[in-house]
């Protein structure tokens, strides 16, 4: 179903204005702390990063500790007071599909589950890699869709909200056209239905890690089974 812009403003700007004005939940925790952990790995504390859906704008500070940051979101309201908030970062509020950025601008781009609310997927990759400098790197964090649809119970959806969640092919098949898949695993298991219910319990979890040596939660990661899909690609030449 489309969606007009101001319908997705006005949805997102109550959205993060409800969820992410006090704190952010597990799940976020963990889609950030594989993100700075990537961030470690490269070894650069001037990198220009580009935050595409930052929301609030919370995981910027996070990001600014390596380099100069920008963060873009359709949620106008909540930018206002994200740069009273946060003086330090660039705030820039509008639709990522039409600002004005200039091409190969970024070192490194973050997008924290922004790809299941864009109408054309495709459209947004290319996007992506247009504002990558060579050899820049795309850190992006997505719904995993088989699990959501079968073992979450998900809020209906909204006026103004897009729903476009992928898998673990869709995501390579999106990305490949453009990126080098570096890394693509899923993370934080949670289920509320069937049998998962009760093997993504923290206490189940506590209870098998003296047994195998690590989180049961560990082992479902690892099928694929985590809440989260992430993706750490890097642009390809020639593109």
């Amino acid at each position: 179903m489309e969606q007009s812009d101001e319908l997705q403003r006005t949805f997102w700007n109550k959205w993060n204005s409800e969820n992410r004005q006090h704190d952010v939940g597990e799940i976020s925790r963990r889609q950030s702390q594989v993100i700075e952990e990537w961030l470690v790995e490269l070894g650069r504390r001037d990198l220009n990063i580009l935050e595409v859906g930052c929301g609030n704008g919370w995981f910027c500070p996070t990001l600014a500790k390596f380099g100069n940051v920008t963060g873009t979101d359709i949620s106008d309201e909540v930018l206002s007071a994200s740069r009273t908030r946060w003086p330090q970062i660039k705030f820039v509020a509008g639709d990522f599909a039409k600002l004005d950025f200039a091409p190969m601008s970024f070192d490194v781009l973050v997008s924290l589950e922004v790809l299941s609310h864009v109408a054309d997927q495709n459209k947004f990759f290319t996007r992506l890699s247009e504002l990558l400098k060579p050899g820049g790197h795309l850190f992006l964090a997505t719904q995993n869709r088989p699990v959501l649809q079968n073992y979450c119970r998900v809020p209906t959806q909204q006026p103004g909200q897009l729903r476009k969640w992928v898998d673990r092919t869709e995501l390579a098949s999106l990305a490949s056209k453009h990126f080098e898949i570096e890394s693509l695993f899923s993370i934080t298991p949670i289920a509320h239905k069937h049998f998962r219910r009760l093997l993504t319990s923290n206490k189940v979890n506590r209870l098998t890690a003296p047994l195998l040596g690590h989180g049961l939660r560990d082992f479902m990661e690892k099928r694929d089974w985590g809440w989260t899909l992430m993706l750490k690609a890097k642009k390809r030449d020639g593109h």
